[in-house]
């Protein structure tokens, strides 16, 4: 008779298979979420990341349950282009807030064996209170009760050459949106030509926006539109209309004001004000990332003007 030899995988072996179930499970559940609305939920930002750290450190043989998580993370984040069509964009802006869930909720399992190798009293339960709680964190944004506010109003400022009518003159024009100097505001969806009708009630300004997915290629593009509502001596204010751009994935837009403040007959202080909504939490990480950029979107649009 043939005699039958098991397979052996070594720990590098079995690593890269848990993190290939890992990785479909994830697609699985973000399919799931994007179904049901949640993708933009702390489910998918903390939840998931807690989840592999658990599987990890109940089932995984490694020394480390952290480095195992944070490789199995790494490996999920690199297939989330691929497999998921995520942008690299999204997978850099993702990484720092999984790898910190992943570490946070799998630090307690190398506590408790490092404590029961020094032969010290350990809990077992004491392992999974920091995975439970973060497990109630990722909840935030699944029902109203459980989500923090998402309004935020952005103001920028700046003292501009010319008069309060040659700054109206320009605004009624279209024009073409200087790149941003911040590195961090260039990975983001960013204008580059603003259409205008004029800044009667009901002309519409049309904002394209274009986007590399994958930082110099795989280019998508949309608009946002804004419509006057009310123009008055010192600003003009407008609602938002259609959006295709991609910022919508991650904002919406509320209303928009442009404040005009004349210092004297050649200078102008001109205040944009945005109002947003933000569609992604949590809100500890995502709001001020959003507060960031838009603010440079206001100082860009504020910079076309000069």
């Amino acid at each position: 008779m043939t005699e039958q030899k098991s397979i052996q995988l070594n720990r590098r072996q079995k690593l890269i298979i848990i993190a290939i179930i890992l990785t479909a499970f994830t697609g699985i559940i973000i399919g799931f979420l994007r179904r049901h609305g949640l993708d933009g939920s702390a489910l998918l930002y903390i939840g998931i990341p807690t989840i592999i750290a658990l599987a990890f450190a109940t089932t995984s043989s490694a020394t480390s349950a952290v480095g195992s998580t944070l490789k199995a993370l790494t490996f999920i984040i690199l297939m989330s282009g691929p497999i998921l069509q995520e942008g690299f964009i999204c997978m850099i802006m993702a990484a720092p807030i999984l790898y910190i869930i992943g570490a946070l909720a799998a630090w307690p399992f190398d506590h408790y064996r490092k404590k029961k190798e020094r032969e010290q009293d350990a809990s077992r339960l004491n392992m999974f209170m920091l995975p439970a709680l973060l497990l109630v964190m990722s909840m935030e944004g699944v029902a109203d009760y459980t989500t923090f506010n998402r309004q935020n109003v952005i103001e920028r400022s700046q003292i501009i050459t010319g008069s309060v009518s040659e700054l109206k003159a320009k605004l009624g024009s279209s024009r073409a949106i200087p790149t941003p100097d911040s590195t961090f505001a260039k990975l983001f969806p960013r204008p580059d030509v603003v259409n205008v009708e004029g800044l009667s009630v009901g002309d519409k300004h049309g904002v394209y926006i274009s986007y590399f997915k994958w930082i110099y290629w795989n280019e998508k593009k949309g608009s946002a539109h804004f419509e006057v509502v009310e123009h008055q001596p010192g600003y003009i204010k407008f609602k938002p209309g259609q959006d295709s751009s991609y910022l919508n994935s991650y904002l919406e837009w509320g209303e928009q004001t442009i404040f005009f403040e004349a210092l004297d007959n050649n200078r102008t202080r001109l205040t944009w004000q945005i109002n947003f909504t933000r569609k992604i939490d949590p809100a500890w990480y995502v709001q001020p990332l959003q507060r960031y950029a838009v603010g440079v979107l206001a100082e860009t649009f504020i910079a076309s003007l000069q």
